[in-house]
């Protein structure tokens, strides 16, 4: 069997939903303003009828112009919405749209587009250019309100016409387009058929998968299976065509992240060595050093006298080479003058070495407490003294 032309697909959706619509799109909208219609369509975009007619009903009631819609909170307005199946993007498209008027106009009013004298098109650019709102929103005003001939695609839409292979790039890969319905679907029944169009694709809008929607495209093309519905890769602008991408470096499969140390610590760990020194290594020793040992000499205890007190340990002798002092006895034999009768040579106690107790010095002398006190010099009697010849009387 040969694949059905596009005339054909047309003609076969155009019957499909009117079968499945319910008697949707069979009456007039209502008569708004330019500006009404353009918020109504922001309400309205993948959304069914009713809700969109409660959540308009609710903006005309809850706020008092659209100058306070304007400076509402994104998250504040959603909040009234909530009848809508994504109220956030609702409510973002309204904000956008109405700021983009005022910045453009400073006034909320469009219906000088309704004067004749201009083409549809302009007006149409003119809403672009004022960033008055989303390409479904731009159609569907400009298709009620200013009574064109085009048929307006939301997302829900624009799933069912990919699956038909009915919907295509344009040439500079910006936007989706379907063109051709404008010759099989007359002006009187336009608005009608996009009526029903959008009532049986807001269905499926959180469904796109559906099976019994797969079925029902299925009678029109049998390859509606196997297509995707989602929207396809835009390609890039001419200006970024010569341009490559970087291609990120290589990263190894096993990737060790460690904590990145204070600049102080490692400044000071910079500053040590890699491996410890020891400290004899770090100044030089002379070699005369190294060659001879060194000799210690050992400290003599210092001489304790037996007059002091609470000394326990006894005094031991100190054997020296020196001879000790004399005592008072060796000084007179020592001295110039003998006594008579009495060699010079001196005694043998004299001789001997007999050990001596350590006088202590005539200035400082140990008491009980420990403290010194100066010692009282004693009067001795000179050997002169001691010799002289008692006169005669």
């Amino acid at each position: 069997m040969a694949a059905p032309t596009k005339n054909q697909k047309i003609e076969a959706l155009v019957k499909l939903v009117q079968k499945r619509s319910r008697g949707a799109g069979l009456t007039r909208p209502p008569q708004r303003t330019v500006l009404e219609t353009l918020m109504y369509a922001a309400l309205l975009e993948n959304a069914p009828f009713d809700k969109a007619d409660i959540a308009y009903t609710v903006l005309e009631n809850y706020y008092i112009d659209w100058n306070e819609i304007r400076v509402c909170s994104v998250r504040e307005l959603a909040d009234t919405l909530m009848d809508l199946p994504n109220p956030e993007a609702a409510a973002e498209r309204i904000r956008q749209a109405l700021q983009g008027i005022f910045e453009k106009l400073y006034v909320f009013d469009l219906e000088e587009m309704r004067k004749k004298g201009k083409a549809l098109a302009e007006h149409i650019k003119a809403l672009e250019t004022m960033s008055a709102g989303t390409p479904y929103m731009i159609q569907y005003t400009a298709q009620v309100a200013l009574d064109g001939h085009l048929i307006p695609f939301d997302e829900a839409s624009l799933r069912i016409m990919r699956r038909l292979g009915l919907s295509h790039m344009s040439n500079d890969g910006t936007r989706e387009m379907c063109t051709g319905l404008d010759r099989v679907i007359l002006k009187k029944s336009g608005l009608t058929f996009a009526s029903q169009l959008h009532h049986f694709a807001a269905g499926y809008y959180d469904v796109p998968d559906s099976p019994e929607l797969l079925s029902q495209l299925s009678t029109i093309d049998t390859e509606a299976v196997n297509r995707s519905w989602t929207s396809p890769v835009l390609s890039p602008s001419p200006a970024s065509k010569g341009t490559t991408a970087p291609t990120p470096a290589p990263v190894s499969a096993t990737v060790s992240v460690s904590k990145p140390e204070p600049p102080k610590k490692q400044a000071i760990l910079a500053k040590k060595p890699a491996t410890p020194v020891p400290k004899s290594a770090s100044k030089p020793v002379p070699k005369k050093v190294l060659a001879e040992p060194t000799k210690k000499t050992a400290k003599q205890p210092a001489p304790v006298s037996s007059s002091a007190k609470g000394t326990k340990k006894p005094v031991k002798p100190i054997t020296s080479s020196k001879s000790a002092k004399p005592s008072g006895k060796e000084k007179k034999a020592s001295s110039g003058k003998t006594m008579p009768g009495k060699s010079a040579v001196p005694s043998k106690k004299a001789a001997r070495s007999s050990p001596t107790k350590p006088s202590l010095s005539k200035k400082k002398s140990v008491s009980k407490g420990g403290t010194a006190k100066p010692v009282k010099k004693s009067k001795g009697v000179s050997p002169s003294k001691s010799l002289r010849k008692k006169k005669p009387k």
